[in-house]
């Protein structure tokens, strides 16, 4: 198993942070516009609560390539506690009879408030590789792409804050 973690600061408060982040529209860009994923489908959708459907676009090492193929999709099911400033979120393989459990990854973002109009995003995420002998790289492979996907990421929510101002 391995275990990640990065934090970021933000010019902005935490309820501005949590509109946007459970804003449907910002959700939906930074998806497909930012992180240019293949495919994206809202299953659920709440302030709280959200289950998305996923189909990333991964630079995969070539035996993983081998397995997966254009096939790895998965459901991104995720909790937000605004009293805690946390918010809880795990992958989820779907069944599938020709491709097998890969990985098994979850995580935690929580956002402080340092002063008025910032505030700090705090993520730790873990990663399991499921595949018997691939199990490093498919962890590594993960965390390339968490790394990958906060560089993007921030970034984007930056343009998205100043765009729509601060309130």
């Amino acid at each position: 198993m391995r275990q990640v973690s990065e934090s970021f600061p933000l010019p902005c408060s935490t309820s501005t942070f949590w509109r946007i982040f459970t804003d449907p529209a910002y959700t939906r860009a930074l998806y497909l516009d930012c992180l240019k994923f293949k495919g994206y489908e809202v299953l659920q959708g709440m302030t709280t609560t959200r289950k998305l459907r996923i189909v990333p676009k991964i630079n995969l090492p070539a035996p993983l390539a081998r397995i997966v193929g254009e096939a790895f999709a998965y459901e991104e099911h995720g909790t937000l506690d605004r009293a805690e400033g946390e918010w809880r979120w795990k992958m989820v393989q779907p069944a599938s009879a020709t491709l097998p459990e890969l990985i098994a990854t979850q995580g935690t973002m929580r956002i402080k408030e340092v002063a008025k109009d910032e505030c700090l995003r705090l993520d730790e995420i873990s990663f399991e590789g499921k595949l018997f002998g691939l199990g490093r790289i498919i962890e590594s492979t993960a965390e390339r792409e968490a790394r990958s996907a906060w560089a993007l990421e921030v970034p984007f929510f930056l343009r998205w804050l100043e765009a729509r101002g601060n309130p």
